[in-house]
């Protein structure tokens, strides 16, 4: 009984000891060196709006979106923004101008009846 408690008390002192060597601050008066970092202006291309058939990129996409679902949300995964040659653009499919053309027919006072009309396109 007596050697498991000398033991478990020399393993606790153990610890202690390399706990104490692994945060004890550093001897010899240097100071580790400072890091700096600089920061780097980031303006990434994207769609300048959140919903919707309008789209139009530029470099101050906005950070966070609402997550409701407007009119015209299914057809944006058919357009992108490109960032070739320095320009940041728009890019329609052939599968973004179909898919607007059908929901601009998409016609009628009821918003329910607008977005099934939307789910076909």
């Amino acid at each position: 009984m007596k050697n498991s408690f000398a033991i478990s008390a020399a393993g606790i002192v153990f610890l202690a000891l390399l706990a104490a060597g692994c945060t004890a601050p550093l001897q010899g008066g240097a100071a580790p060196p400072a890091v700096t970092t600089t920061p780097v202006a980031s303006f990434s291309c994207g769609f300048t709006s959140c919903h919707g058939l309008d789209l139009a990129c530029g470099r101050a996409p906005p950070q966070v979106c609402t997550a409701l679902y407007q009119l015209g949300d299914k057809c944006r995964q058919y357009a992108y923004c490109s960032d070739a040659g320095g320009s940041c653009t728009i890019v329609r499919t052939a599968a973004f101008d179909t898919c607007k053309s059908c929901i601009e027919k998409c016609g009628g006072a009821d918003a329910a009846e607008i977005f099934t009309c939307e789910e076909k396109c």
